[in-house]
């Protein structure tokens, strides 16, 4: 791959001129349906997260600022300026680790992309936009990002993918407010200056600090605020994006390939995002999978001498399975440890919010089933990760009673090789709403979600998260 400085310095046009130029009737059926899924996932992560520490005491904070009643605070009836409904609803799309995910063409996956669905969303209800523009909107979202992550590794420039969030939904959210392409790139511009977010905070730590989800909405926050400076006249240099790029390539080595970016439009990347069937980091998806195929076979904690689990680097090394991650501090520090969520697999048959309630990770139960696992980071699989983005697992149980057991899992459940169903989503979307949810919401909420057109339909849409305490 190779640099066309001509074409490179275009680039934040093109994207502009993409993300203003969709059009709802233009794009395939199968990719509406999918935003529609997405879309319906994302608010049932949100939802999910609504009563937690951390979203709470976000909520006093944008609420006590004050301000125009743009757009409204997920959950509550409460209305805040546009950027703070991004600030916190962003952040509590995230804050679970349930929402979907990017998967690569190059191996791995990438960031997020339903991340910047909060912004949108505050945008859409200020401006009364109509259900079909949200979705048209949503799925330029999608595809821009898909195209960024296609050209850029942004882990290898030291940058956490959550960058792609404030840099996208400032050229989406200059659509919403109604400014020009001009005004669009100047938007990308303020945000790919002010808005590039360093990767601090992924690293193998018994802790995992607020940040994982709090920059989400950061940076959420920046992306729309930048659209609306954008607006109003104010301006940024057009090659902020290559001037970060060149700052931050760390190695000659470490290329950008504008292809992507250059065939927006041609080939859809929306279908290319997982939906997680479990409330964890991605890499551990499979190896959940692997345990939960243990438990129903019959098989209990009780019955295991010793668990081992062969897969590529991300799950059984790095973060996932480091030292730290035998010995989870908190919420977000557990849902990246590969040994607690299997261990929580195989003592409860399931990995849902519950299995995070309490604190688990400090009984002695729980650190005896860590104790039994072993991680063994497999080189074939490695191979397949690295080239192909497999990201499944082999699990070898030794039971007290001197047999073995084995379970392959390819790709994990909810990867786009091996989609949800619709009834797999509605279980998904149930346990996330749980308890402050009637058994009928998940329904409905994904029926508002297939038939949403009008302006009024997202009215309908966020009101439905206002789940009343029983």
């Amino acid at each position: 791959m190779v640099r066309e400085t001509d074409t490179f310095k275009s680039l934040a046009q093109r994207m502009a001129k993409f993300a203003l130029g969709l059009r709802y009737d233009s794009i395939p059926a199968e990719v509406i349906t999918a935003a529609r899924r997405h879309l319906a996932d994302t608010l049932a992560c949100a939802f999910g997260a609504r009563e937690t520490a951390t979203i709470q005491a976000l909520q006093k904070y944008a609420i006590g600022q004050g301000g125009r009643a743009d757009a409204t605070v997920i959950g509550t009836a409460k209305k805040v300026p546009a950027g703070m409904a991004a600030l916190v609803n962003g952040t509590m799309v995230r804050h679970l680790d349930a929402n979907d995910i990017f998967v690569l063409h190059r191996g791995g996956t990438s960031g997020h992309f339903s991340d910047a669905t909060a912004g949108l969303l505050a945008l859409a209800e200020q401006y009364r936009r109509s259900g079909e523009e949200l979705l048209t909107c949503l799925v330029a979202s999608y595809e821009l990002q898909g195209a960024l992550a296609d050209s850029i590794n942004f882990w290898d420039r030291a940058l956490h993918p959550v960058t792609n969030v404030a840099w996208v939904t400032s050229i989406v959210a200059a659509r919403l407010v109604g400014a020009d392409a001009v005004a669009a790139v100047h938007a990308f511009g303020l945000a790919v200056a002010t808005g590039t977010v360093m990767n601090t905070w992924i690293r193998p730590a018994a802790t995992i600090p607020s940040i994982k989800s709090v920059a989400v909405g950061l940076a959420l926050k920046r992306g729309v605020e930048a659209a609306g400076l954008a607006g109003i006249g104010i301006t940024a240099t057009e090659d902020a994006f290559e001037t970060v790029l060149e700052r931050l390539a760390p190695r000659p080595d470490i290329l950008f390939d504008p292809a992507p970016i250059e065939n927006l439009g041609q080939h859809w990347s929306m279908k290319r995002n997982m939906l997680k069937r479990y409330p964890a980091q991605v890499n551990t998806q499979a190896a959940i999978e692997a345990v939960m195929r243990l438990y129903q076979s019959g098989i209990r904690a009780e019955h295991v001498r010793k668990l081992v689990l062969h897969g590529h680097r991300n799950v059984a090394g790095g973060v996932q399975g480091s030292a730290q991650a035998y010995a989870p501090t908190n919420r977000e520090s557990a849902d990246h440890s590969t040994p607690y969520v299997m261990a929580m697999a195989l003592l409860r048959g399931k990995v849902t919010l519950e299995e995070y309630a309490g604190a688990p990770w400090e009984s002695a139960e729980v650190k005896a089933v860590m104790a039994k696992i072993e991680l063994v980071i497999d080189d074939e699989m490695d191979e397949a990760f690295t080239t192909r983005g497999m990201l499944g697992v082999r699990l070898i149980t030794e039971l007290n009673s001197g047999r073995t057991e084995e379970f392959v899992v390819g790709q994990p459940k909810g990867h786009p090789e091996a989609p949800l169903s619709d009834t797999e989503l509605l279980e998904k979307m149930s346990w996330l709403m749980k308890p402050h949810a009637s058994s009928v919401m998940p329904q409905q909420l994904l029926e508002l979600c297939n038939l949403l057109s009008t302006s009024e339909d997202i009215q309908r849409l966020i009101a439905s998260g206002r789940i009343e305490h029983p």
